[in-house]
């Protein structure tokens, strides 16, 4: 198989730095050559299935197939589509893949592209998953930045907004990160970035995570945070191993300063407030604003501003005309880069005949276990809403305590009971680091709650296994003795 011929595209993880810059080749010889590629898609069908309101996406993908000489079949909402009468995603995917030679898909349950994928007879694309991921938004993102600044690695870019809800963010922080970028987030209150997100930063990019209480924005950028009137926010900076991200800044109690060369380039991407992926607690506190009066600012000279749009009030349009501003040519530059993107799925670009294979997830290093038993603590999550249709697959995830990260949603559910399927006892999961040398894991099955492990036909362990707990301070040797007996 070479490169994205005949793959889904489901994930930022589903795109190596290779695929990535191949892509963007792909779109510079588009603009270059736009009418070699006229006729690129003849005899192809694009099928777009959008369960959620989109302007960009949605056109911006149609309008690129049609430029590439194919046709388009389309589902502009969900009210126009069979879910209305009970029809699973999973049956859409089987019917429209039928129809079609590529699917993109847009849908407000997290996990819901990877379902379709693993469904579809043919190539399927995210054009987002609930607050999940936005993998195309993070293309035409790293499209955007790569020209302004003559490449990506070690550009420092600057989150801001709803890092919570906004799936283009999370997309694009592990992007950057694959690239060695500097990464600032900047949350609104009550919108801070997921922890899952920076666990996989910290775990599959070996990021360090430093958190400081700094002002919006003017706080992040001058010494006094004058400009702006100072709130409180978390300010996260991601410092992968190469390049080091810290030797760019140092933090001098609550204001960050940054030791400027002529190849230092900033770019500040904004997002709006996510309302309908979010609850009302999130709605409250304070939110960045970029306006006229911020870029006054000396710092902000040389920096790029980005946004996926669309917006609301978190991005002035009296900053529409200054040359900074970047996200109509972000939005522009969309088609030759979805463009290109079609061309190297459907395999249009190579000789070879496309092949569909299902979406890969990298799982780091960490065991994936079968946990039918085990729910994902995450109500929108597609494998919650068509549990019949989804597999039922969690990676274990050791922090302080055990976490299951669902492979559809990527939310990892407190693993707070375990149990060993051939004794069908339960236990406490801390007891799991004891459990395991010992048991198979194979052997082992999750539970959210007692009342779960009691309604699978598990039993708890005796009472006398109070005399066994660890604050006995039991030798190694006995514990393995205490397990090897609980095992059986």
């Amino acid at each position: 198989m070479n490169g994205l011929n005949g793959r889904s595209v489901i994930s930022v993880d589903d795109l190596s730095v290779n695929d990535i810059e191949t892509i963007f080749t792909t779109a510079d010889d588009i603009r270059n050559n736009w009418h070699s590629y006229q006729s690129m898609a003849s005899g192809k069908i694009l099928a777009t299935i959008f369960h959620e309101p989109s302007t960009r996406t949605r056109l911006s993908f149609e309008s690129s197939m049609q430029r590439l000489g194919g046709n388009v079949i389309s589902t502009a909402e969900a009210s126009s589509s069979s879910s209305v009468k009970g029809e699973s995603l999973a049956d859409t995917s089987r019917v429209v893949g039928a129809y079609s030679d590529i699917i993109v898909i847009r849908h407000p349950s997290d996990g819901s592209a990877k379902l379709v994928a693993e469904y579809s007879p043919v190539p399927v694309i995210n054009g987002g998953d609930g607050k999940h991921e936005h993998p195309t938004q993070t293309l035409c993102d790293l499209y955007t930045l790569r020209e302004h600044h003559g490449g990506l690695r070690g550009i420092r870019v600057a989150l801001c907004g709803d890092l919570l809800n906004g799936r283009t963010i999370h997309s694009l922080a592990f992007a950057l990160a694959r690239f060695g970028a500097n990464i600032i987030f900047v949350p609104g209150d009550g919108n801070e970035i997921p922890q899952y997100v920076l666990r996989r930063l910290e775990r599959e990019y070996d990021a360090h995570i430093q958190r400081e209480e700094l002002g919006i924005l003017s706080a992040l950028f001058s010494s006094d945070g004058s400009n702006l009137e100072p709130t409180s926010v978390d300010a996260i900076y991601v410092t992968p191993k190469e390049p080091h991200q810290l030797s760019m800044s140092s933090i001098e109690g609550t204001s960050v300063k940054f030791q400027r060369s002529s190849q230092d380039a900033l770019s500040i991407y904004v997002t709006r407030r996510q309302t309908e992926r979010s609850n009302a607690q999130s709605q409250e506190g304070s939110y960045p604003v970029l306006n006229a009066k911020v870029l006054q600012d000396n710092n902000f000279k040389d920096i790029s501003i980005l946004h996926p749009l669309p917006r609301v009030n978190e991005l002035s349009p009296e900053v529409d005309a200054d040359p900074r501003s970047l996200y109509f040519k972000q939005a522009a530059l969309s088609i030759p880069v979805r463009m290109a993107l079609i061309c190297e799925v459907l395999g249009l670009t190579q000789s070879d005949k496309p092949t569909h294979v299902k979406p890969y997830r990298r799982h780091s290093d960490g065991l994936v276990l079968a946990q039918s038993d085990f729910k994902c603590s995450n109500e929108s999550c597609i494998g919650n809403l068509e549990p019949s249709f989804t597999s039922s697959e969690f990676e274990v995830v050791k922090n302080e305590d055990y976490k299951l990260r669902c492979l559809y949603c990527d939310i990892e559910t407190p693993a707070t009971y375990v149990g060993n399927i051939q004794s069908k006892i339960y236990y406490e999961s801390t007891l799991l680091d004891r459990i395991l040398p010992v048991v198979l894991p194979t052997n082992v099955r999750f539970f959210n709650s007692e009342k779960d492990a009691n309604a699978s036909g598990y039993r708890p362990l005796a009472n006398s296994w109070n005399k066994y707990h660890p604050d006995n301070n039991k030798s190694p040797e006995t514990w393995i003795e205490i397990v090897k007996d609980m095992a059986n």
